[in-house]
């Protein structure tokens, strides 16, 4: 019995031998109602490994073992986290319709080992720098007499991401448009999800996500892997909104109290809603040459303002001069898919404020992932650095898509109430 059939048959028979798992510290167990949610988590490729994006499972593996100091085990050179129990690492696995191939699973950029050591699902994997993997695979299958699986442009802009970002863009878009890998923390609790807060639901998330992958596209009518039916995805809706956030270990409760102060009386509050997410809304994209302003305080943007880097707003918004819009193929397809699924968005003119919990081990920070710490965050932006390095990768703020830029607010406190407002941003 190969593979596929083996974790079909599993599926069927969860009451007698338990489905694939993983040695997480937020695991759930055999027992638990989510399990089987947990195992799509885990393994589902949703079938999308036959669209052909990577090599065969053979191929793969003798990567490990051929150029062993470019790959490292389980591709651990490129931030994958090994799997003991698995010859693949965590997130990128077998093909659950044909085991010969391979395919991501959700778990790959949303499993982290947190900086205490801890492995935790929900938790961005900010090491894994999947464009530069993709590039390097695609030289040696190229090297072995195959078709390329990335074009030029597809692998300039693969290698223009770094660790920890994806591409927001669709692949003719003329460049790359990096996105910071999200935390997933009750996702089931927001009503604002992903970066620009167009989606109102957990559901929508979830049915987005497994379409980025291939499944339902490039449109319903026409899929080349239809998407999956309902029962498969509701079991992987009710795990994949329910994830909750490390607790930090070491936190400094005095400094927190103290901070927690600061974050009131500097109007953090005003945004930000950690006690309930599903009061963190869209923050309107300051117009160009404005300073940003709190909620409340013009009429005009009772949200406020956001000055952080604004390519992501022109992939839908256009830059105003007739080019530099998303309105692509792609993006014309997924239209057609929300509409196809009734899936619950919304037009914004700004960024979703970020979740503060687990912020301790979800660096770096902003939508574009252009700040390396809490300290830079809350350092005027004409004073944070114009690079810094990232597992490696050179991080140019002074490229578009990557500024640095914006969420002045807090800048100008006291290094006391920094310091303060910090400890308590690491104990959410």
């Amino acid at each position: 019995m190969n593979r596929a059939a083996l974790l079909a048959m599993l599926v069927a028979c969860t009451s007698s031998k338990p489905l694939p798992s993983l040695d997480a510290d937020n695991a759930v167990p055999p027992s638990d109602p989510l399990y089987e949610g947990q195992y799509r988590f885990l393994y589902d490729t949703w079938g999308t490994e036959v669209l052909g994006e990577w090599p065969p499972a053979d191929f793969m593996l003798n990567l490990m073992t051929s150029e062993p100091d470019v790959f490292g085990d389980q591709y651990s050179q490129f931030g994958f986290i090994p799997d003991p129990n698995d010859d693949f690492p965590v997130g990128f696995k077998p093909g659950i319709s044909d085991s010969t191939l391979v395919h991501e699973t959700c778990a790959m950029c949303h499993t982290s080992l947190l900086p205490d050591g801890r492995l935790w699902m929900g938790a961005p994997n900010e090491h894994l720098d999947v464009g530069r993997f993709t590039v390097e695979v695609n030289k040696r299958w190229v090297a072995a007499g195959n078709a390329p699986l990335l074009t030029d442009l597809g692998a300039t802009k693969a290698l223009a991401l770094g660790p920890g970002r994806f591409d927001a863009e669709s692949g003719d878009y003329p460049m790359a448009v990096p996105a910071d890998f999200p935390p997933y923390f009750t996702l089931g609790e927001r009503t604002a999800t992903n970066y620009l807060g167009t989606g109102r639901n957990v559901r929508t998330e979830a049915f987005l996500s497994i379409y980025t992958f291939g499944a339902g596209a490039p449109e319903p009518s026409n899929a080349i892997v239809p998407f999956p039916d309902d029962d498969r995805v509701t079991s992987f809706l009710d795990f994949f909104g329910q994830f909750q956030p490390p607790v930090n270990p070491n936190v400094d409760t005095a400094m927190a109290a103290a901070g927690a102060t600061v974050f009131q009386n500097a109007g953090c509050g005003s945004c930000h809603h950690p006690a309930d997410v599903s009061m963190d809304g869209i923050v309107t994209v300051a117009p160009m040459g404005t300073a940003e302003e709190m909620p409340n305080v013009d009429a005009t943007y009772p949200r406020g303002t956001i000055a952080t880097d604004p390519l992501h707003r022109v992939l839908i918004d256009g830059d105003g001069s007739g080019s530099g819009s998303g309105v692509d193929q792609g993006y014309h397809d997924l239209l057609e898919f929300i509409s196809d699924e009734m899936l619950n968005v919304r037009q914004t003119d700004g960024y979703r404020v970020s979740d503060l919990r687990g912020l301790w081990a979800t660096a770096p920070y902003l939508h574009d992932g252009s700040v390396e710490t809490l300290d830079v965050l809350l350092t005027p932006a004409a004073n944070r650095p114009t690079s810094w390095v990232h597992d490696g990768f050179t991080i140019d703020t002074t490229v578009q898509g990557n500024g640095a830029q914006g969420h002045e607010f807090g800048t100008t406190l006291s290094q006391t109430d920094k310091a303060a407002l910090i400890a308590y941003l690491n104990s959410l």
